[in-house]
């Protein structure tokens, strides 16, 4: 990020003095340490601050909870914000509808992202792209980053602001999850260390930020990470049951080029488990991983739940080939009830209904438009 574009957002962060922060639903660790580390800069700057969150923050299990954070159903029809700060947002489609109204109500919408596709902007949708040096925007997207938490270290590195070993905890934390995620590093829980993968080592901007981070932080803080990331270390036996049960459940289309698990709405043993937490989506998203990596002539994975009141899905690529699939199920699936949006390689949707039938039709859309790609 150029210190021209930091100071810009730095600047309009300054004039506000109430600023709203909102990251994408079901938050995982990135939006949520994004989070934290804007809103321990903001107050540093006697900015009164809160945090918009469509869940609890305990099982994410982070460095801090003493943030003002208001639940999304909590939101007043009445209040109108000053600034919203979007910062690992994503789409409009992945904020809960209240949410997206509250936020175009505000008289200023700053962002800071990783993510490819719209992203709210003066009221409207702009298409996030690859940072333009010569362009200042108060939405700032670098596609390129590794993580959210990654284009807000690049934003303080501009400002030449000393980062404390609070907001490096925060930021490599971040970065660490969604890297984990991508399988770009490796978390073992037991010994308390992260490895890097040639992949990671080779992405000069990731890695640079990767071992700035890592120097500031001590071995039992680096520990704490790992451990907390190492979730598939410290599974009970129910959970190994079910991620086991995984590949017994596993389906394919007609080509033999895409794979998706179906779990039911209301299955028993997935709401016993407590539903879409931080356990099960790292036992889904591990089973992707290593599923795709197993199989060289799968492209995709899907994994289609249940979450709350809307039924959902997940989805690896590897040929990177999401933005596609994206943009051809809001073009063919006719319901202001559904979203979908994500990376290249990595994605998420829902649609707003439990009902069986409904649901099962849903999951065939999807896993047609991805045979056609």
């Amino acid at each position: 990020m150029s210190k021209k574009q930091a100071r810009y957002i730095d600047g309009l962060l300054k004039k506000s003095s109430k600023i709203d922060i909102v990251c994408h639903e079901s938050t995982d660790r990135d939006a949520a340490n994004s989070a934290l580390a804007m809103a321990d800069y903001l107050e540093q700057q006697g900015i009164n601050t809160r945090i918009i969150l469509s869940q609890d923050l305990k099982s994410l299990t982070l460095r801090t909870q003493d943030k003002n954070i208001i639940q999304t159903n909590n939101l007043k029809n009445n209040e109108t914000p000053n600034t919203i700060l979007c910062v690992d947002f994503s789409t409009k489609d992945r904020v809960p509808l209240n949410v997206y109204n509250y936020i175009k109500k505000a008289k200023n919408i700053i962002g800071l992202d990783h993510h490819t596709g719209a992203n709210i902007t003066n009221n409207s949708l702009i298409l996030g792209q690859n940072p333009d040096k010569d362009k200042i925007s108060s939405f700032y997207v670098d596609t390129t980053a590794k993580s959210a938490t990654s284009v807000i270290y690049r934003f303080f590195e501009a400002l030449n602001k000393e980062i404390s070993k609070d907001t490096a905890y925060d930021l490599f934390f971040g970065l660490v999850s969604d890297c984990n995620k991508k399988g770009l590093v490796k978390c073992d829980g037991k010994k308390g260390v992260i490895t890097v993968s040639e992949e990671m080592t080779q992405d000069k901007n990731a890695f640079e930020i990767y071992k700035n981070l890592l120097n500031k932080l001590s071995k039992e803080e680096i520990a704490d990470i790992a451990r907390k990331i190492d979730i598939m270390g410290s599974l009970s036996q129910e959970e190994k049951a079910f991620y086991s049960s995984l590949y017994e459940k596993i389906k394919y289309n007609k080509k033999g080029t895409v794979a998706y698990v179906e779990i039911p709405p209301n299955d028993k043993t997935w709401l016993g488990l407590g539903g879409e937490n931080t356990k099960t989506k790292a036992i889904l998203n591990s089973f992707r991983q290593n599923f795709l990596k197993k199989n060289n002539n799968i492209k995709m994975i899907f994994t289609f739940y249940q979450a709350n009141n809307t039924y959902r899905l997940s989805v690896h690529s590897k040929e990177k080939m999401l933005n596609q699939l994206y943009d051809n199920a809001e073009k063919n699936i006719k319901s202001s009830d559904f979203s979908i949006g994500g990376h290249q390689d990595r994605g998420g949707g829902k649609i707003n209904s439990t009902d069986l039938e409904t649901c099962h039709k849903w999951v065939e859309n999807i896993i047609n438009l991805a045979s056609l790609l």
